[in-house]
């Protein structure tokens, strides 16, 4: 009785310290770009007029996420820039097929920052070229007329109001490139995360009214035409009339999922988190103390491990209550 619980207590103490390693150990090797970036977002031609405007520019496309990963609060404006005449093929619900020399554009802001009113913080973009993604980061200048590339990071002050009313001041990361590619590995390849079918298979606001996304960019010509209706969808896991185990895992998928699946930067762990993956081969069960941790407080065991400062207060809330009311 005397050893087990010893024992009990060197598991306690050992498995979260074996859990950051692995979390760490995967995957090390650098993914390089194979392309070179402009020094300049403008070069890319995404917006038309004025730049802190966002306004797409003609052939370029937005697109919205049923489910969306949480940074810091910022709110973000997804692009795709698809060469002319090319379009996108869905693959079942998981990512579509691109056409080479796509651009993915994923923009940084927050609305109402002290003093300044909406302040963009930075654009990410995805290039394929040869098959191969690559990644790069733009910081917006203080004037918001242009973005300029940057490879190593920067932290960027911000006193700002969120959507949700409450004021906060945080320190907004702005990723290395390698930070960038730490999520987007999907073994020794960068992918997208956000923009999979079932991701982009809801209804949204565009100006001839309430459209499925889908069929919306088939009508523009970007995607392909097929039957959409047969598709699933990944539930939008801020809406509370949804159950709370669709809401959960949701929310996992898209917060979580990119490094916990098969291939992903903690592939080798024993949690499994994409949306398809049922319960009993998740491990939610087996981690689901260390899960509500690891989200729940700031530092080295922190999950996500990168692009948040803060915690998410409604997502812990969301993954407690769930797991809570797991038997």
């Amino acid at each position: 009785m005397k050893y087990k619980k010893y024992s009990i207590i060197i598991a306690v103490l050992v498995c979260p310290i074996v859990y950051v390693w692995s979390c760490n150990s995967f995957g090390r090797r650098n993914i390089d770009n194979g392309i070179s970036f402009k020094t300049k977002l403008s070069s890319y031609q995404l917006f038309k007029g004025k730049m802190a405007e966002l306004k797409p520019n003609d052939g370029v496309e937005m697109f919205e996420l049923a489910s969306t990963l949480f940074t810091d609060y910022a709110e973000k404006q997804r692009l795709i820039k698809l060469p002319e005449g090319k379009q996108m093929v869905l693959n079942g619900e998981g990512l579509p097929v691109f056409p080479e020399g796509t651009i993915i554009a994923k923009t940084f802001y927050y609305s109402k920052v002290a003093k300044k009113g909406r302040e963009i913080i930075e654009t990410r973009l995805l290039v394929l070229h040869q098959s191969n993604w690559n990644v790069a980061t733009f910081r917006w200048n203080v004037l918001q007329n242009e973005a300029e590339l940057i490879t190593g990071g920067a932290d960027v002050p911000i006193d700002f109001t969120g959507l949700d009313g409450e004021r906060r001041k945080i320190s907004y990361h702005i990723p290395t490139k390698q930070e960038c590619a730490s999520c987007h590995r999907q073994n020794d390849l960068i992918i997208p995360i956000g923009p999979k079918a079932r991701n982009l298979n809801f209804s949204v606001e565009r100006r001839d009214g309430n459209i499925n996304q889908l069929s919306y960019l088939m009508k523009r010509g970007a995607i392909k035409k097929i039957k959409v209706d047969s598709l699933n969808h990944l539930p939008d896991y801020h809406d509370t009339s949804l159950p709370v185990q669709q809401r959960a895992r949701a929310y996992m998928d898209i917060n979580c999922a990119h490094c916990h699946q098969a291939g992903g930067f903690a592939g080798n762990t024993t949690l499994n988190l994409d949306y398809r993956t049922d319960l009993e081969h998740t491990g939610i069960k087996f981690n689901k103390s260390n899960i509500i941790i690891r989200t729940n407080q700031m530092g080295e065991f922190h999950m996500p491990k990168l692009g948040t400062t803060v915690i998410d207060k409604d997502g812990v809330a969301l993954i407690k209550k769930y797991i809570s009311g797991l038997k």
